[in-house]
């Protein structure tokens, strides 16, 4: 309490002369015309206008007002167990420092980012695949117990809505999980993109690989390229409606197809890759 001591005699100094320089531009205000001193009464900021306007009769008001407001913030600063709390509660100074800039990531770190964030678009394509798959057979069964329903079975309706209900939430949950996967392909290329600013294998040919899900060959081919440091572009014919479109412009009859710039590729030989990146 010793410590804060002055502190408290500054603040309260400080409140006193804000007062104070407050009442005395009221005063000059009315001094000056019963309107203007109900302008400063019960205008928003009407005194600092008074102020501006009328400077020489202000002037002793305003200058004390502010220099009591500077006295009460200079008082807080005084007080160490106020200075403490607003460190600890509030932003503390050092958030006032320059940022640190982030540090790049090792060829290594990123090689394995890219590993696991293709790990996470695969594994979110195989729940979409089968999801959507499931929903279909739920859907037609819900159709085959609709045209049977009978309207005066109150409970075999209420049971339909209730199995309804629940297919139209996975419904939901399978179209949200095809945005996330957008998201997380989206983030995978701008990894990718990262990498592809070192020297890679490929002369800086853009790699597209079209899969699916269960495809055996395609895992084959992304183990290769990934042993290589080859940066790719994954497109899962089965989840994106423009990769299949794209697919079958390209001629596809099986995947994985790899294009490498205009050549292309159906299925996965590590030799004809070679060739097709020089």
């Amino acid at each position: 309490m010793n410590a804060q001591l002055p502190g408290l005699i500054l603040l309260g100094l400080g409140v006193l002369a804000a007062v104070l320089g407050g009442i005395i531009t009221i005063v000059a205000a009315f001094h000056q015309s019963v309107l203007w001193g109900l302008v400063t009464l019960f205008v928003p900021l009407g005194n600092i206008v008074f102020t501006c306007v009328h400077w020489a009769e202000a002037r002793v008001g305003f200058l004390m007002n502010v220099g009591g407001v500077l006295l009460c913030i200079g008082a807080v600063f005084t007080m160490p167990d106020v200075r403490a709390a607003i460190q600890k509660g509030g932003l503390p100074m050092s958030s006032f420092a320059a940022p640190e800039k982030a540090k790049p990531l090792s060829p290594q770190e990123l090689s394995q980012q890219i590993m696991d964030k293709r790990e996470a678009v695969e594994n979110e394509q195989r729940t979409f695949v089968t999801t959507g798959r499931e929903l279909q057979v739920q859907y037609s069964a819900l159709e085959d117990r609709r045209l049977g329903l009978k309207p005066t079975d109150v409970v075999a309706v209420a049971k339909f809505n209730e199995e309804a209900a629940a297919y139209q939430a996975r419904n939901t949950q399978h179209r949200n999980l095809q945005q996330q996967i957008t998201q997380t392909q989206a983030d995978l290329d701008k990894l990718i993109a990262t990498r592809n600013g070192a020297s890679q294998p490929g002369g800086g040919k853009k790699v597209v690989m079209y899969t699916t899900a269960s495809c055996p060959a395609c895992k084959v081919a992304k183990q290769y390229m990934a042993q290589k440091g080859i940066p790719y572009q994954e497109i899962n014919v089965e989840t994106s409606r423009e990769g299949m479109a794209e697919y079958q412009k390209l001629g596809g009859r099986g995947v994985p197809l790899i294009t490498v710039g205009d050549k292309k590729m159906t299925g996965f030989n590590s030799q004809e890759l070679e060739k097709m990146l020089l």
